[in-house]
């Protein structure tokens, strides 16, 4: 599990929420390794800065119009399409109401 893992300080000073930053940051390191293993075995390779800008340039846009909100999707990178079809994940369609993807 070599990689470019960097530690940064951290500002909490309960034990409940230093555990809980430990726990964050591991599983973004190990969802990071996957998804470079997954890429290497389907022959792409890419470091994790460039997994970390494809799946950055995965945004929308929101516009107004007509009194109602939508949502365009920015063109994402090659990469990041191939890691939405290595995960299986289908990607949002070009113009969404905003109301379809909120929480």
């Amino acid at each position: 599990m070599k990689s470019t893992l960097e530690v940064r300080p951290i500002f909490h000073w309960t034990e409940n929420r230093i555990k809980g930053h430990l726990v964050i940051c591991f599983l973004a390191f190990l969802l990071e390794r996957t998804l470079e293993f997954k890429l290497q075995e389907s022959e792409e390779k890419a470091s994790p800065e460039e997994i970390r800008e494809a799946l950055n340039s995965l945004n929308f846009a929101e516009v107004e119009i007509e009194n109602q909100q939508f949502l365009l999707k920015i063109k994402g990178t090659e990469l990041s399409n191939k890691i939405l079809k290595l995960f299986k994940i289908k990607p949002p369609k070009n113009i969404t109401p905003k109301e379809e993807l909120s929480l």
